[in-house]
């Protein structure tokens, strides 16, 4: 084995991948699993392909059809970073230059709404959401260029660091972010880790009309790549949401997130979101199904066995007025 090929078998070590004891313990709320039953497909799979000397190329299939909704990795006894474990090897094979700029626009404040791509597509929703953060001195912020950056490292991709070192700069003086894109949390921990970085639904919980709009018989679907990036901290979160509200939340017994993988952008059409969803719903029977991610509210939407289907931005009233006044964004 050459020096090229051994630095490429080698991809994956700083995720602890050979710490795998093979117990499948990732299998059990891993949706690649649910749906196709072959361990070579999941993060342990990986794992014990690379600890027998396996190569990316190797396991091409496997690698892409992740939906690095972080599961595996809360659960994981041997505490593995899967995220990072796929991530580096999508890295290897992508074999990409690094990119280009990735900067936002206007000049940051101290607390920033990063509203994704999936929310930017929906006016309405990105309105209701900007008026209710704005309440708490969040300003809504031009994320596209980071939108497109997340979706290019999801695949393997990689910022240019000269780029990186002007966005980080760029983003002196803020202390807190609001981001919707679960996927860029633990890299905005990474490249920030002075600022707080919050899910959308984190955020908007801690508004007591969006707690109180929450009612026992809802079925509340958190965005699972966030909640899992911060798992310690967010199982504590939600649980204490879950007991004043009454409301059930997807989350499995080992207190992962079930994804339906719909934010995913290497498995669009290899993954059955509605399958998913049905998992999810199945032995309950809620009322109404609150989403955090518009990737999650559209799937449910589409599924006959759902119920009524709302954003959690649409749990408060907010007058038509202060809509259509909310500031573009920036």
């Amino acid at each position: 084995m050459n020096t090229t090929d051994m630095e490429t078998s080698n991809r994956g070590a700083g995720s602890g991948y050979e710490k795998c004891t093979g117990c499948a313990v990732c299998t059990l709320t891993c949706p690649v699993w649910h749906q196709t039953r072959d361990i070579i497909l999941t993060a342990g799979g990986r794992s014990r392909v690379l600890q027998s000397g396996g190569t990316p190329e190797e396991m091409r299939e496997s690698i892409t059809a992740c939906v690095l909704c972080g599961a595996c990795a809360a659960v994981c006894p041997a505490g593995v970073d899967t995220v990072a474990l796929t991530t580096e090897l999508r890295a290897a094979l992508a074999a990409r230059a690094p990119r280009g700029s990735f900067s936002g626009g206007g000049k940051p404040s101290a607390k920033l709404f990063f509203p994704g791509a999936a929310l930017r597509g929906n006016g309405e929703l990105l309105r209701r959401a900007a008026s209710l953060l704005e309440t708490d001195g969040f300003t809504l912020f031009d994320d596209a260029g980071l939108s497109e950056l997340a979706g290019e490292m999801e695949t393997g991709g990689r910022p240019e660091p000269e780029e990186l070192k002007n966005f980080i700069h760029s983003m002196s003086g803020v202390t807190e972010i609001a981001a919707a894109d679960g996927f860029l949390h633990r890299y905005l921990r990474q490249w920030l880790p002075a600022v707080r970085v919050s899910g959308l639904g984190e955020a908007l919980l801690r508004k007591r009309e969006i707690k109180n709009a929450l009612k026992a018989g809802d079925l509340y679907i958190i965005e699972t790549r966030g909640y899992h990036a911060a798992h310690t901290r967010l199982v504590t979160f939600y649980d204490r949401m879950r007991l004043e509200t009454g409301c059930g939340l997807n989350t499995s017994l080992q207190r992962a997130a079930i994804p339906t993988g719909a934010a995913s952008r290497q498995t669009v059409g290899r993954l059955d979101t509605a399958e998913q969803a049905r998992w999810i719903l199945h032995k309950r029977r809620p009322a109404r199904i609150v989403a955090e991610s518009v990737e999650d509210l559209e799937v449910f939407k589409r599924t006959p066995e759902s119920p009524e289907v709302i954003h959690i931005a649409e749990l408060a009233r907010i007058p038509q007025s202060e809509l259509a006044g909310t500031r573009d964004e920036r």
